[in-house]
């Protein structure tokens, strides 16, 4: 763009000549260049000074206005240095005089100016990057609600990022200050834990993570997760200290709600778990009395109608119990707490059961009851007797229940088998009412039944083939239903078994052989239950194997009649006023002296989930449930007292019994352990009181010093002998103070559950130290 025809043709010419290939437009005014550049687009503009209808640093101003980044090289006669620097400070990528327009000269300009534009395009792509990116950056930490700050330490000028000050709620032209963040610590504890981290980082070059609270200007409190680390020059030496700031109240408010919904949800479960085991308490305790009494009358002389009532009874009493039974295999199931056995049973036997127990509600109903087994399956298996027998009862039970005419029959197919092992589908099949086909689903949900008139029929809780497709799909097994209206039903289901050997072994049934009662000749029993039903029922029982037995009421009388006399065995009741059965079971394992071996069985009401292996687990010897079975209640008397003859149910006796009124140690894996081995047991205790006063001494110096690393060296050693020797608080100590090293390994809360543990285990050491036996 030059209006003097004369200079223009020389800078064609001279681009001509330089090497350089281009195509070169040519315009003499600024009106006509405009029209050109805004309808081509040129990789170089030559712009005169001076035209007709407007000068040179005007129309570079426009046409930077227009957002043309084209670059310009400015013609300025001689002498127009000034104009020059005007039009480069005005955006143009270089200058030159007329004087110069040679080849060289017009070469060397077109270079440079390209070259200044490629590198002014760059930087402009690199900053807008890095504006994409900071406000990226930013975006990311309002999200994540992260702010950050920087300590210069040459100079201790400090850096706040937008969403510091936002999380603060204060102004963004605020000073920022280290007093400023201390001045937002309300709680002393929190501030002493920020200067003692950043003193950390700042001497030690070390990174820091702990969380503490604040409370804003706004007067807000929100708790924060604070990293801070140091970072060090060319010389490996810190010379600036970076802190981020992370709000996470909404996540503690969150983890606040969780915990309290996990507590309602415990505190819900305790509470069911309670229902059930009292409900179970409070059926439990007067059936056995109902059961157990129609067995007495029954072997007594009645005539037709006495021996009618007394059916009855036995047979209300029997079904409430199958009532009581599945809404406690229910809880069982729900609980994931159902437990299944691998022991050797004929299959034939177990069907055989089935028929026997149900036979007479067969004849009752004037309905045949028939089985078939096929021939070639292996009678002898390995699996759990009593939860087939349960599914089959359960099933049979049902199609003779819901069969006013024809028959019900159990059939047993082999689908698969192999040298080891064999897949057995039981069909039962009846002619009952049968089950319409969109109510089919619903019959296995727990508390339903295919219709309300069918409930008010035949009654029943709803939960008989919800239990029985637990326990079928808990051993692997699928169950399945065909049915028709007013034609009956078929319940299908497959388990695998393992082949046994031909002759099976004695199974944990205690009915498979009967015991004779001429053991207790001589034996002292005392049975300690509230229950005035109960204990005449028990008296009764005994009479009848011409044995007469002691009763105490409560657990104070217990004690006094264990005092005055040498019991062989004690029966005892859990849920009793005074002191109940695992209180007294406890006092007297521990306060009885010799007296504390005397075997113990629960005799209880309790069946829930757990219950027998909290009797277990609180030193009782053995668990009957009530109602109890009289010859399952001798075959367990017989059991207990052959055992007794040969192990002490007692771990240790003590010089002193009060001091150990409150043992913090358990022997129980020790002796697993050893094997008997008394000498392995009284080395690993003589090594733990010999090895752990030191252990201690170190652990509460480098407590004292904040060493963790030692600290945790010390603990680690510690912890295996706490696990042996079974000092079960100790551990749980240990456990508190592994978490705070990991979380927040110079709080307070390490600090002093490192002197608790101490404590525990001072006192487990004198305790240990006045043990005479194992």
């Amino acid at each position: 763009m030059d209006d003097d025809k004369i200079d223009s043709i020389t800078i064609s010419r001279s681009i001509a000549q330089s090497g350089i290939i281009a195509d070169v437009d040519t315009v003499f005014s600024a009106k006509e260049g405009l029209v050109l550049i805004l309808s081509l687009q040129y990789d170089l503009i030559f712009l005169d000074y001076m035209m007709p209808d407007t000068d040179g640093i005007s129309f570079l101003k426009k046409i930077r206005d227009l957002e043309i980044e084209t670059p310009v090289i400015f013609v300025t006669s001689q002498g127009d240095e000034k104009v020059a620097s005007q039009a480069i400070l005005s955006g143009a990528s270089d200058y030159i005089p007329k004087t110069l327009l040679t080849p060289d000269g017009v070469s060397q300009s077109i270079r440079n100016a390209i070259k200044l534009h490629e590198s002014l395009k760059l930087r402009k792509i690199t900053e807008l990057e890095l504006k994409v990116n900071s406000n990226r950056l930013l975006e990311a930490q309002k999200l994540a609600k992260i702010g950050t700050w920087e300590v210069n330490l040459s100079n201790n000028e400090l850096f706040f990022s937008e969403e510091f000050f936002t999380i603060f709620e204060v102004e963004k032209d605020n000073s920022p200050t280290i007093e400023f963040i201390n001045s937002c610590f309300t709680n002393p504890k929190d501030l002493a834990l920020f200067e003692k981290n950043l003193n950390i980082v700042k001497r030690k070059n070390k990174e820091v993570q702990f969380h503490h609270s604040i409370t804003t200007k706004k007067g807000n409190i929100k708790y924060i997760n604070q990293f801070i680390k140091c970072l060090n020059d060319e010389k490996d030496k810190p010379y600036k200290i970076l802190g981020t700031i992370q709000d996470i109240s909404e996540q503690k408010r969150t983890e606040a709600e969780l915990i309290k919904a996990k507590e309602l949800a415990e505190e819900a479960v305790v509470i069911k778990e309670q229902f059930l085991t009292n409900m179970s308490h409070e059926i439990r305790t007067p059936m056995n009395g109902i059961i157990g009494f129609s067995k007495v009358l029954e072997n007594t002389k009645l005539d037709n109608d006495q021996k009618q009532s007394v059916e009855a009874i036995k047979k209300a009493g029997q079904n409430l119990m199958v009532i009581i039974n599945d809404i406690l295999d229910f809880s069982k199931i729900e609980a994931n707490k159902m437990t299944f056995e691998e022991v050797n049973f004929s299959l034939s036997k177990t069907v055989i059961s089935v028929i026997e127990l149900l036979i007479s509600n067969a004849k009752e109903k004037k309905i045949k009851l028939l089985y078939d087994i096929d021939s070639n399956i292996n009678d002898n298996l390995i699996g759990d007797p009593t939860k087939l027998l349960q599914i089959l009862l359960n099933l049979v039970g049902n199609s003779l229940k819901f069969t006013e005419k024809g028959f019900v029959e159990l059939i047993v197919t082999e689908l698969q088998q192999t040298a080891t092992d064999c897949l057995l589908k039981f069909s039962v099949i009846d002619t009952g009412i049968g089950i319409p086909e969109d109510k089919i689903d619903s019959i296995f949900e727990s508390f339903n039944q295919a219709s309300n008139e069918t409930t008010r029929k035949y009654g029943g809780t709803g939960l008989g083939l919800t239990i029985t497709r637990k326990l079928v799909e808990l051993q692997g097994g699928k169950i399945t239903v065909e049915s028709d209206v007013s034609k009956g039903s078929e319940f299908s289901f497959s388990l695998h078994y393992k082949k046994a050997q031909d002759t099976i072994g004695n199974t944990n049934d205690l009915n498979h052989k009967k015991v004779s009662p001429e053991f207790l000749k001589n034996i002292k029993i005392l049975l300690v239950e509230d229950n005035e039903l109960n204990q005449l029922l028990a008296i009764k029982v005994f009479k009848k194997w011409d044995k007469e037995i002691d009763v105490a009421a409560n657990g104070k009388i217990a004690i006094e009649k264990i005092t005055n006399n040498n019991y062989d065995i004690i029966l005892m009741d859990i849920q009793m006023p005074e002191m109940d059965g695992i209180e007294l079971t406890n006092y007297i394992r521990t306060h009885m002296g010799v007296k504390a071996n005397t075997p113990i069985i629960a005799l209880t009401a309790h069946a829930t989930v757990g219950e027998e292996r909290k009797c277990i687990d609180n030193g009782m010897n053995d668990y009957l449930s009530k109602p109890y079975d009289f010859e399952v209640l001798l075959s367990k008397l017989n059991q207990n007292l052959k055992s007794s003859k040969v192990q002490s149910s007692v771990l240790k006796v003590y010089k002193n019994p009060e001091i150990t009124s409150e043992n913090l140690f358990d022997f129980k894996y020790l002796k697993d352990l050893a094997e008997g081995d008394l000498a392995f047991i009284k080395n690993m205790v003589a090594l733990f009181l010999n090895n752990t006063p030191q252990t201690l001494d170190a652990i509460l110096d480098s407590n004292q010093n904040d060493d963790i690393k030692v600290l945790n060296d010390e603990i680690h050693k510690l912890k295996s002998s706490l696990s042996l020797l079974g000092i079960t608080k100790a551990s749980e100590s240990v456990a508190i103070i592994e978490n705070e090293m990991l979380t927040n390994p110079l709080g307070d809360l390490r600090k002093e559950e490192v002197v608790n543990l101490n404590e525990i285990c001072r006192l487990a050491i004198k305790q240990l130290e006045l043990i005479e036996e194992f």
